[in-house]
C-alpha cells in the first residue's frame, strides 16, 4: 500500500470554502487552509499514479510565472465567466499558489483559478484521495488538450452552486478552478458546466501565452 496521503480537505483548501458566499456579500468566505498530512511527497513517486491520466503535452514551467489576473481573463472574458458588474483581484494562497478571483459583486458568482504549484502531483493526490469522497466526479478527457476532472465534495459546497474543476498542467501541477454561481444562477445552471466554461477560457489564454 502506498504510504503516501494527502488530508481529505485537499478540495476545501483550494475551494478556500466558498459556499457561504451569497449575493450582497462582495466578500467571499474563506477559512484557514487545512494541513497536508503527508510520510512521502507526491514527487518521490512515479506520476501519475492512482488512476490519474498523465499529461501528454504539460505547460513549460515558465507558465506558472506570469499574472494570474492580468495575463489570464481580459474583460470580455471576464463578462462571460461572471457577467456585470465584474471585480478582478490578487488572491495568492501560500500553501497553494498564485491566484485571481473575478467576483460579480451583485450576485456573489465567482470563479476563482490558482496554479497550484505548492501541492505537488497534479492530478494523482486527487484522484487517490478526493475522488473518494466526491458527491459529484466528472472526468473530463481533454480540456484543450489537457486532462482534468469537475467534482464536488461536502467540504467544498453544494452541488447547485458549487464545483471544483482541476486541470492537469503536468504530471506535478495542477490548476484550480473554483465556482460559486450568483443568487441569480443557482438552481438554473450547473455549477460544473459553467466551470468547464470558465476553464476553457483560461486555457485558452494560458495556451497563447506559452504557445502551445
Amino acid at each position: 500500500m502506498r504510504p503516501h496521503k494527502f488530508a481529505i480537505g485537499f478540495s476545501a483548501a483550494t475551494a478556500f470554502m466558498l459556499a457561504g458566499c451569497s449575493g450582497g456579500d462582495a466578500t467571499p468566505s474563506t477559512s484557514p487552509l487545512p494541513p497536508f498530512s503527508t510520510s512521502q511527497t507526491a514527487s518521490e513517486q512515479a506520476l501519475p499514479y492512482a488512476g490519474a491520466p498523465k499529461v501528454s503535452m504539460p505547460f513549460p514551467e515558465k507558465i506558472f510565472t506570469i499574472d494570474p489576473c492580468a495575463d489570464t481573463l481580459d474583460a470580455d472574458q471576464t463578462l462571460k465567466a461572471v457577467g456585470k458588474p465584474a471585480e478582478t483581484k490578487r488572491v495568492d494562497a501560500e500553501t497553494v499558489g498564485p491566484g485571481c478571483q473575478w467576483l460579480n459583486t451583485m450576485t456573489g458568482g465567482q470563479a476563482i483559478m490558482r496554479f497550484a504549484t505548492k501541492l505537488k502531483g497534479g492530478l494523482s493526490p486527487i484522484y487517490e484521495n478526493v475522488k473518494p469522497k466526491a458527491e459529484i466526479w466528472k472526468p473530463i478527457s481533454s480540456l484543450q488538450g489537457f486532462p482534468a476532472v469537475a467534482y464536488v465534495t461536502p467540504s467544498g459546497g453544494t452541488p447547485d452552486r458549487f464545483c471544483q474543476l482541476s486541470i492537469g498542467a503536468t504530471d506535478n501541477t495542477t490548476i484550480e478552478l473554483t465556482i460559486n454561481l450568483g443568487d441569480t444562477s443557482r438552481g438554473k445552471k450547473d455549477p460544473c458546466e459553467s466551470a468547464n466554461t470558465v476553464a476553457d477560457l483560461v486555457m485558452t489564454s494560458l495556451r497563447a501565452k506559452a504557445g502551445v
